[in-house]
């Protein structure tokens, strides 16, 4: 049997030295690789399990902070808008004063109909000091007694912030000890003196009920804390584990992190709300993660063992077949010679060694033909952050690989071209491969001309980048040539292709690493001509980046200029255009936003001109061209500002002024028509205001244009006047006179004093005697 098994062995094993080989090695490539993908693929699993855990609870809490957010804020816009509202945008101080009943009636009905259209809120309520009054549609109107609380209302009425989020219990009012969320805002917002607070109230069941919706883990908890880590609510633990807050403000921008709790170690997830800065926090067991994991490990083992068994059977079976072509090309190689197996085969991997280093040469050639495309290339991955993950070493062979020094200053400049104005296109939509072309050879010649360093790269995007780089001492000296050199480029490109160029001017230095910033803030200054102006070189300046910035659409300059356009002041719709202009700032990293801001804008004031009757004809031509369109084509907020102005505020304006000036006469006449059939009535400039359908502020303004006196002063006048009639013309007593003309004896006297400089008895006396 020994005997069988040795010539086995030397049959199969030491014949052939390949035929060995090949066994040996490919027993080790079949064993080994499965060895370390098994294992591999274990800690894989186990660790892609985790990963894919942690991206489900971002995604978790990013919906759960999503929602409650969108909530807080629709919460907080409609509570806006009701205060920007006609009735709480009145003369409150004098409503109360002339119509008491009213005021609050009015407040009511405002908060009525607040809670109705937000059922998320559990409780709206206004508190008005002077009386003490808490006035809710859910509790009715009640009295603070407490002089504690009382004096806590008063605190928070003097404070400066207008309106606020306030978390957790508000004990200062009943019924609102629970754990929760208070809105509180002043009323009126932005006046100077506010007459009370407004609070709109939501319980913690609400933020619970959303949680409850995303628990998934037994033993697993949710948290969300305010910006000074006190708890607003919780899902599945009562209290915040101790150390929670402070180690979620040390790890950063880390998007989970271990965390040991009552001998639990949790894997914790937390993320930060962009509109109040809650943390949002998820705690889920390490063991409820690893019981995932576990099911993979086994049967990770059970797949590696029959691979390994396989794997040795099929490498003998595969081996012996994979060398029968080699031992017949072996055999017609040698030609009949003698069996030297090494020799043979090495010189045939001689003549193949010549073929392929004869290829290589070949592609060589080829590859330094290609060299500029590639090192282009190279240049725009690197300006993009490809090789960010590179160590420096790595990225050091990179830049001497296509001949890029490494130890010197770089800069980076952005050319875009601006828009084309209607008429004016000199080029087809298929030249743009030819413009940008064009671009970077007229910038290559210009870095030759000026003895710098540098390439010129395609964007992709129509644009073209160029990378200067310089010795940093030589920088300290020429300061001013980059800007320089970008003008002077500017300017060629301009000339040649009679196109305006913009041109973005990034910062400098000396860090490769850092070429992806000084990339993106090119991008920035060149985009930031929506707000500049283009066709010209726009340097980057340091500051707040502006992906810091959250850019909300100014929904109050919308509302204060249509109802600027609907009282036809033009000059308060002017300034609301530049206010409008100068928010746009926050969204200078995206100018599609800073167009759909228009497009919003342009759709308000087409509302306010249909509203107030006006056809679209009469602002834009019987041409009926498309505004829309017309604002896609302008560059710049300046030009998109004069033309709003041109076709938009001045018609609508001149619109209003002409049909509120008759309206205006006939209303102040029926105005003043009533005064003289009723002063000896009660009046009051309300009564008047309902009678004409206006609000008294309005009608107040109004009636001082027209009449060159306050509805009072008027009053007064022609009050006065029918009582010097009296005392002309009858024996009334003053009393009685007082009576009819609406005024009682005490005021009567002190008004016509002050009128006529003399009592009422001390003119009939005087008229008397005259």
């Amino acid at each position: 049997m020994r005997k069988i098994l040795t010539n086995l062995w030397k049959r199969f094993f030491r014949r052939k030295t390949i035929f060995r080989n090949m066994v040996t090695l490919s027993l080790f490539a079949a064993i080994i690789p499965v060895l370390v993908v098994g294992i591999g693929s274990y800690l894989y699993s186990a660790s892609a399990v985790q990963s894919e855990v942690n991206q489900s609870n971002v995604r978790i809490l990013n919906n759960v902070s999503s929602t409650i957010d969108s909530t807080l804020d629709r919460l907080q816009n409609n509570a806006i808008q009701m205060l920007l509202g006609s009735f709480f945008s009145s003369n409150l101080v004098e409503l109360k004063s002339t119509n008491y009943t009213g005021f609050y009636s009015g407040i009511s009905r405002e908060l009525s109909a607040l809670i109705n259209g937000n059922k998320e809120a559990s409780d709206v309520a206004v508190y008005v000091p002077d009386e003490g009054y808490l006035i809710s549609p859910i509790y009715g109107g009640r009295r603070i007694e407490g002089m504690g609380e009382r004096e806590a209302l008063l605190k928070e009425l003097a404070v400066d912030d207008q309106l606020k989020w306030v978390s957790g219990p508000y004990p200062s009012l009943p019924g609102y000890n629970d754990n929760g969320v208070t809105l509180v805002a002043k009323l009126p917002l932005l006046a100077k003196q506010p007459i009370g607070l407004m609070f709109i109230r939501i319980n913690e069941d609400l933020f619970k009920n959303i949680m409850k919706r995303f628990i998934s883990y037994k033993g697993e908890q949710m948290f969300i804390l305010d910006e000074k880590g006190a708890l607003v609510t919780s899902m599945g633990g009562s209290d915040v584990p101790p150390g929670l807050f402070d180690r979620v403000a040390q790890q950063g921008s880390e998007q989970r992190f271990q965390f040991a709790f009552k001998g639990t170690e949790y894997m914790v997830t937390p993320i930060t709300s962009s509109l109040n800065k809650w943390q949002y926090i998820n705690m889920v067991p390490i063991d409820q993660l690893n019981a995932k994991s576990n099911g993979i490990k086994l049967i990770t083992l059970i797949i590696v063992l029959i691979c390994l068994v396989l794997g040795a059977l099929i490498t003998l079976w595969g081996t012996r077949r994979v060398y029968r072509p080699i031992q017949n090309l072996v055999a017609y190689v040698k030609d009949g010679q003698t069996d030297e197996v090494e020799t043979d085969e090495v010189g045939f991997v001689h003549k193949r060694w010549a073929e392929l280093s004869s290829t290589a040469n070949d592609m060589q050639q080829q590859l330094s033909d290609q060299l500029p495309l590639i090192r282009e290339i190279f240049a725009l991955q690197l300006l993009q952050g490809r090789f960010l993950y590179y160590s420096e070493d790595q990225l050091a062979s990179m830049l001497r690989r296509y001949n890029v020094p490494a130890d010197k200053e770089s800069i980076v400049i952005v050319i875009a071209f601006d828009l084309q104005s209607e008429g004016k296109v000199r080029f087809q939509e298929n030249d743009r491969e030819l413009i940008v072309f064009a671009v970077k050879n007229i910038a290559s010649e210009l870095i030759q001309s000026h003895g710098m360093e540098g390439i010129g790269i395609n964007l992709l995007n129509d644009q073209v980048a160029v990378w200067l780089y310089r010795d940093p001492l030589q920088a300290e000296d020429d300061e001013s040539d980059i800007k320089q050199f970008a003008e002077r480029l500017r300017l060629l490109v301009s000339d040649y292709l009679h196109l305006q160029v913009t041109i973005g001017l990034s910062g400098k230095s000396e860090q490769i690493s850092e070429l992806p910033e000084l990339y993106e803030e090119a991008l920035l200054a060149v985009r930031s001509r929506i707000i500049v102006g283009g066709n010209q070189v726009i340097a980057h300046t340091s500051g707040k980046s502006h992906s810091d910035m959250h850019y909300r659409y100014p929904l109050e300059i919308e509302t204060h200029f249509e109802n600027s356009l609907q009282l036809g002041d033009r000059d308060e719709a002017v300034r609301m255009m530049d206010e409008f202009a100068k928010s746009m700032g926050a969204a200078i990293q995206k100018p599609e936003l800073i167009q759909m801001s228009y497009y919003r804008l342009l759709t308000a004031a087409i509302r306010t001109a249909y509203m107030l009757g006006l056809d679209t004809a009469q602002l834009f031509g019987e041409s009926n061209e498309d505004p829309y369109l017309h604002i896609r084509n302008i560059s710049t907020t300046y030009e998109l500002n004069a033309w709003f102005k041109e076709q938009l505020v001045e018609p609508i304006v001149a619109y209003v002024h002409g049909k509120q000036h008759q309206e205006h006469e006939q209303l102040i006449a029926k105005v003043v028509r009533y005064m003289e059939e009723n002063y000896h009535f009660d009046l009051s400039l309300d009564q008047c205001a309902q009678i004409c359908g206006l609000s008294p502020q309005y009608l107040s303004k109004l009636f001082k244009k027209k009449k060159d006196l306050s509805f009072i002063e008027y009053l007064t006048k022609v009050r006065i006047e029918k009582s010097i009639e009296l005392l002309r013309t009858t024996d009334l007593s003053v009393s009685d006179v007082a009576e009819r003309v609406g005024y009682q004896m005490k005021n009567f006297i002190r008004v016509f004093k002050k009128q006529m400089g003399v009592t009422p008895g001390q003119f009939r006396g005087s008229d008397e005697e005259n």
